[in-house]
């Protein structure tokens, strides 16, 4: 398939963006959850309630300015999540990465500007609110597909996160532009979403952590380095490896005190350098 690369390990050098996305999503759920909880809206409720509870929260001033920064906050971490999101699945397929990450910015935009308009007051902040729901359920059918093929994330996380987000978004705005008195339909869909965005943070995180920084490939270049060079500071052996490999020069500095603990090299002050340099053992 064109634009496909499988994966069977999170490399290293997507390692920060794993763990970035999976705390942002934790976060931007966490505050999500405090939005809608304000706004009655962790389940479908009529248009006029949350009119009424807008009305209610612009009565009270700090309650009114803690909304708008978890609002706002929410909006920044959900523009954001794509992006490192995007650098770790753009190895299974480069271009549904890049829609999927389209998507939901499209769809925070919407999402901000159906806040704006509920808070004014209009009436038509409802039609816009699930008409952004919409791309975001398409993003999550995107995002689940990508897991499912990515060979290391888990195929049950990603089918969970494919029926979520048809099950529950998509299911959501569809029945609410056609069919609104189903749109009870799709709470158990929106909830299980949400379930599986939460495991997917958590996986993103835990691949992370587990992401093995000692490689015998940058034992065998800082080996060759210093043979080449006689004697090197760490700064000059990350220069010399990221020539070669730039996921390798993160693995340098462990790599490191695993061939020094292992006798191979040993670390002496220069006062040339004005610094530490590793020589290997002869």
């Amino acid at each position: 398939m064109k634009g496909t690369q499988m994966k069977q390990e999170l490399s290293l050098e997507r390692r920060g963006c794993a763990r970035n996305s999976g705390v942002f999503i934790l976060i931007r759920l966490l505050l999500g959850s405090l939005v809608f909880l304000s706004l009655n809206t962790i389940y479908y409720v009529p248009e006029n309630a949350m009119l009424i509870a807008a009305q209610n929260l612009k009565a009270n001033l700090l309650l009114f300015i803690a909304v708008i920064c978890a609002l706002f906050f929410m909006a920044l971490f959900s523009l954001i999540i794509p992006i490192p999101l995007n650098n770790v699945l753009t190895s299974v397929h480069k271009d549904l990465s890049k829609i999927a990450q389209k998507l939901r910015q499209i769809e925070v935009i919407i999402f901000i500007a159906s806040m704006v308009l509920l808070f004014a007051e209009i009436q038509r902040f409802y039609e816009v609110l699930f008409f952004g729901i919409l791309f975001f359920g398409f993003h999550l059918i995107i995002i689940g597909y990508l897991v499912f093929i990515s060979g290391y994330l888990g195929r049950v996380l990603g089918i969970s996160l494919i029926i979520g987000g048809s099950m529950g978004y998509l299911l959501e705005s569809l029945t609410h532009s056609f069919v609104p008195n189903f749109v009870w339909l799709s709470t158990g869909g929106v909830v299980f979403a949400i379930v599986a965005e939460v495991a997917l943070a958590i996986v993103l995180i835990v691949k992370a952590m587990h992401v093995s920084l000692e490689s015998p490939d940058t034992k065998e270049r800082v080996m060759r380095i210093l043979q080449d060079l006689g004697e090197a500071t760490t700064d000059e052996i990350i220069a010399e490896v990221s020539k070669e490999s730039d996921e390798c020069k993160d693995r340098v500095p462990s790599n490191l005190i695993v061939l020094e603990s292992e006798g191979v090299v040993i670390k002496r002050f220069s006062k040339e350098k004005k610094g530490y340099v590793w020589t290997l053992v002869h």
